[in-house]
């Protein structure tokens, strides 16, 4: 036992005449203490053998080992933890411990006559046997229970297993509804209902070909009736049988008749009578969850009828006399060799597959518990997406290929969902996606969230499963910080250059970590939530029952418009001028005067007359009211701004907020209701105000400090403005927008839409214009 790691203490202990065995490990694991779950649960234990009569001791709540003759533990091995095997051999014998991992199975080492190994179940759970050989005989076996230590066994582990069958059910049967395609077979353990319906549907003219063939050339079997009868009567007698009746009736006149008889009711046909029944009672089950869905009129619904009638009536005529088949289900040689019979065999096997797993579509259980969460993750936002009203049209988990029908999802390939709301506005949703052709390096986050807008640049979401969390020393429960890192590493890496550029723009707008924890509200005070605000990465829990926070974030990312998204991340596209400078969806309106501007807060609209305002920009989605100098003096500019919910037109009589002379009653004005006034800036005027209306970019009403900036076109003239700040502060010269141009004292700078610099009629680059302007003999002094 001296070879044992340190810090480890022995959890199960068997002894017999010949060996003892001995698991050692951690006694406990924080990370199952710390979730609090998985509460007054036992584990299970079994020892058993032919050959010995095994003394059994296991770890008790104080850590010694007491004897133990039930089948039951405390629980102790868990799918993250790393466990020592010692079999101390005390006699001649060789023995081997063997796993059918091959993993352990590798770690197991020789000393001498004793065995050494490793144990890691590496996200495993359930039970785990291992068997003691002699001589590749079989002399115990034992099984020991393992716990998942990031969520609960109970309630977690097996929701997610009941949800992930219960959606991909769900997804099998929308499937259905659409065009199925023309599909070979495939080699697989694991097979849907939509699969079984696929093949019987290609097969079920085969399938009864076969059973008409059986029909009309059935395979029969002979056997002997016999009867007693006067020896004058008989015409063929059974001297066996006749021999046997004298010996009990030595005084009997009579002998004993041999007919031979031919019957169908052998093996062979009840075995065929027993295969056309499962396939009924599989028809039956699949109808139930069509009608279910889809009610009668359905038209798998009808076909699944049809199959059902036909084969029903096979079973009411030629296999009417057939008996019912006994437990035997032996293979013979009719089923490899006779006509008819082989088909049926086969065409039945194929079906099997699909009966095998009947009670869950896809067997999910012996995946990997890291696997198992990433794709419930997957299949979570897939469901949320429906529930907020995005329906899928174009399906990502099962496909039809032209190798047979798959649940793509499950092989850990690219897939992709594309999902559409009422409005038309189109999302997709990918799982796997691999970004190639990167200036670095390729990634392949696990969910991907695209959202499009008409032709404008998509936005990405990064949404990565993680089955793994961490417990600080404040026993704060939390992702890894190394997997938030990452989630920075995906939105600095995908990128995509743009035309005519060697630039490259950001794609992602936010990523984030999916982890197993269920403490939402307490989650909400940890610093990777609260980041998701400030820089839209971070992390949210997510396991059966605690998806609310994510739920909450998707409708918020997808309420929002493109301009919306990309002026609250943190990381800007620098070159891509339309929404910053060239979609003017913020209309610059003037306020008459402190009266005004309080109604118009506290009422939430503001309104002008459509003399002043001929008609309303398509595309306009904000207010921002200037408030000018002559009525509000030092509190001049733009210090609000508002979201604009409708507007429409009235008569300006309708106003009640405001009263109005007699003479504008019948005037026709544009009225604007808002969301609530936000705060902003406030952006000074510069040399002079605003007209009645003008526009301008949320961008740039966010950023700007002065009324010129909300007419930049573009970042060269942002920078060219800087220069020219500059240069009017140096020379003393004023400043002034007019139109397209800048007049610097009397000097006219113009930046065209090709970004080409134009000072006074001649052509200069950027890094030259200080110096021009600053040599200028035409300045005009202030």
């Amino acid at each position: 036992m001296g070879m044992l790691a340190t810090g480890t203490k022995t959890i199960l202990q068997i002894e017999t005449e010949d060996f003892c065995i001995y698991v050692s490990g951690k006694t406990e694991n924080e990370k199952f203490k710390a979730i609090n779950s998985n509460l007054n649960m036992s584990s299970y234990v079994s020892v058993k053998s032919d050959v010995y009569i095994p003394s059994v001791k296991t770890i008790d709540d104080d850590d010694y080992l007491v004897e133990n003759n039930t089948n039951s533990m405390r629980p102790s091995f868990f799918e993250d933890g790393t466990y020592n095997i010692y079999l101390e051999n005390k006699s001649d014998k060789i023995f081997d411990i063997y796993h059918n991992d091959k993993e352990i199975r590798q770690s197991m080492v020789l000393y001498g006559k004793n065995i050494i190994g490793n144990i890691k179940f590496n996200g495993d759970i359930g039970y785990c046997e291992f068997k003691i050989k002699n001589k590749n005989v079989e002399v115990m076996n034992f099984i020991i229970e393992v716990f998942p230590s990031k969520l609960d066994y109970i309630k977690d582990y097996k929701e997610m297993l009941r949800e992930v069958n219960e959606e991909i059910t769900s997804l099998v049967f929308d499937f259905l509804g659409k065009t199925f395609k023309s599909v070979d077979f495939k080699e697989t353990k694991n097979q849907s209902n939509v699969e079984f319906l696929a093949i019987l549907r290609s097969i079920y003219t085969k399938l009864e070909r076969a059973i008409n063939r059986i029909q009309k050339h059935p395979k029969h079997g002979v056997f002997n009736n016999y009867y007693l009868k006067d020896k004058d009567k008989c015409k063929r007698i059974s001297t066996k049988e006749t021999i046997k009746h004298l010996r009990k009736n030595p005084s009997s006149t009579k002998a004993i008749e041999v007919k031979k008889v031919t019957t169908l009711d052998i093996y062979e046909n009840q075995y065929i009578k027993y295969m056309i029944k499962n396939i009924i009672k599989r028809i039956r089950e699949l109808k139930r969850s069509i009608y279910k869905k889809y009610q009668i009129q359905e038209d798998y619904y009808r076909l699944l009828d049809n199959f059902e009638g036909r084969l029903t009536s096979y079973l009411n005529t030629f296999f009417r006399d057939i008996s019912d088949l006994n437990n035997n289900k032996s293979m013979t040689l009719v089923f490899k060799m006779a006509s008819g019979y082989k088909e049926i065999y086969f065409y039945y096997t194929l079906l099997q597959k699909g009966l095998d797993v009947y009670e869950g579509l896809y067997n999910i259980t012996p995946k990997k518990l890291w696997n198992l969460y990433e794709i419930w993750c997957y299949i979570k936002l897939h469901n949320i997406l429906r529930e907020i009203g995005y329906n899928s049209y174009t399906q990502s988990i099962i496909q039809a290929t032209s190798n047979g029908i798959t649940l793509s999802l499950m092989q850990n390939k690219e897939s992709k969902g594309i999902y559409q709301n009422k409005e038309g506005k189109k999302i997709e949703l990918w799982y796997n996606k691999c970004y190639s052709n990167l200036p670095t390096t390729n990634q392949k986050p696990d969910t991907v969230l695209c959202l499009r807008d008409n032709s404008r640049k998509d936005r990405i979401y990064i949404f990565d499963a993680k089955y793994r969390l961490h417990i600080d020393d404040n026993n704060i429960i939390g992702p890894m910080e190394e997997d938030i890192n990452v989630m920075h590493r995906y939105r600095d890496s995908i990128v995509s250059e743009m035309e005519d550029s060697m630039q490259f723009r950001y794609n992602t707008f936010g990523a984030y970590v999916m982890f197993p924890y269920s403490d939402e509200e307490k989650f909400k005070e940890h610093k990777f939530y609260k980041s998701i605000e400030k820089v839209n990465i971070g992390a949210f829990p997510m396991l059966p029952g605690s998806t609310s926070l994510i739920r909450k974030h998707l409708c918020n990312i997808l309420n929002l418009s493109y301009i919306e998204a990309k002026n609250t991340n943190p990381i800007f596209d620098e070159s891509e001028d339309y929404y910053k400078f060239k979609n003017e969806n913020v209309m610059i309106v003037n306020v008459k005067d402190i009266d005004h501007l309080q109604s118009y807060k506290n009422n939430k609209f503001y309104h002008i007359p459509v003399s002043t305002l001929s008609n309303v920009r398509i595309g306009i989605e904000y207010l921002a009211f200037y408030q000018p100098k002559k009525s509000f003096g030092n509190e001049s500019g733009i210090h609000y701004y508002a979201k604009i919910k409708k507007y429409y037109k009235y008569k300006r009589k309708q106003c009640t907020e405001l009263s109005c002379n007699k003479s504008k009653e019948d005037l026709d004005y544009y009225r604007f209701e808002t969301e609530e006034w936000q705060k902003i800036g406030p952006i000074a005027p510069v040399e002079y105000g605003t007209r009645n209306v003008s526009y301008t970019t949320l961008y740039l009403l966010n950023k700007a400090d002065t009324m010129h900036e909300l007419k930049l076109k573009s970042r060269v003239e942002i920078d060219t403005y800087k220069i020219l700040k500059e240069v009017s502060k140096i020379k003393n010269v004023s400043l002034i927008k007019q139109d397209s141009k800048f007049k610097i004292g009397n000097d006219f700078v113009q930046v065209t839409d090709k970004n080409n610099i134009i000072l006074n009629g001649q052509k200069l680059s950027l890094d030259n214009l200080k110096s021009a302007l600053l040599e200028s003999n035409i300045a005009q002094e202030r």
